[in-house]
């Protein structure tokens, strides 16, 4: 099963909403975390583990959903360009062997967007690696917002563009440690995605942030 995640459309994230939704969703997928290691073992371990699947669906989405509004703010930031330069990185650091054919964005049976990212191969990762990666890209996102905008009175070091584009692509490193981690969750614990990509849907829809 491959995980794609909608754009919220009827939501509309800035970049200091959707570092703040970050440190939260971030603070929930360590708690998850604990819990799961406080339950291996016990009957409840295997539901610990599906909500630790499902916060890093929620930490992923919260990431793409803005990765497309990202577009919104400027006429030359496109997320088709961004991913490209994803992949790239990707490919150079040996996670990725080929992208050749590959579609990561596509409009679902609704006229909405939706986006999607590759299978990696990365020998060692964990659940503690994920997060402490996913804490760092974040770290790295409230520079691009803040610091790097001359925020706080720092000299400004970017143009608006380049700052929409160093967020973007924070975004989708963040949205591919979790997708990595759910992957490996798949084939390690023979996790149902399809099954947890239904719940997380389901529950935007009732929440009103899709239609």
């Amino acid at each position: 099963m491959e995980i794609v995640l909608p754009r919220l459309n009827r939501l509309v994230p800035s970049l200091e909403s959707t570092f703040h939704k970050l440190v939260e969703e971030q603070g929930e997928l360590s708690e998850a975390i604990l819990g799961w290691i406080d339950e291996q073992g016990t009957p409840r371990a295997r539901e610990a583990l599906e909500n630790v699947a499902g916060e890093l669906l929620d930490v992923a989405q919260t990431c793409i959903s803005m990765t497309f509004v990202l577009e919104d703010l400027a006429p030359d930031v496109r997320l088709e360009e961004m991913i490209d330069d994803h992949l790239a990185k990707l490919l150079r650091k040996g996670y990725l062997h080929s992208v050749a054919g590959d579609i990561y964005i596509t409009v679902n049976k609704d006229g909405f967007r939706e986006l999607s990212l590759p299978r990696l191969v990365i020998p060692g990762v964990t659940m503690d690696s994920t997060v402490l990666n996913i804490s760092v890209a974040i770290g790295r996102f409230a520079q691009w917002i803040g610091k790097f905008r001359g925020a706080s009175g720092e000299v400004r070091r970017y143009t608006d563009e380049q700052i929409l584009k160093g967020c973007g692509l924070n975004l989708l490193h963040i949205a591919q440690c979790c997708f990595t981690m759910l992957y490996i969750l798949e084939e390690t614990f023979l996790m149902d995605i399809d099954v947890l990509m239904r719940m997380h849907i389901d529950k935007l829809k009732r929440r009103g942030y899709v239609g």
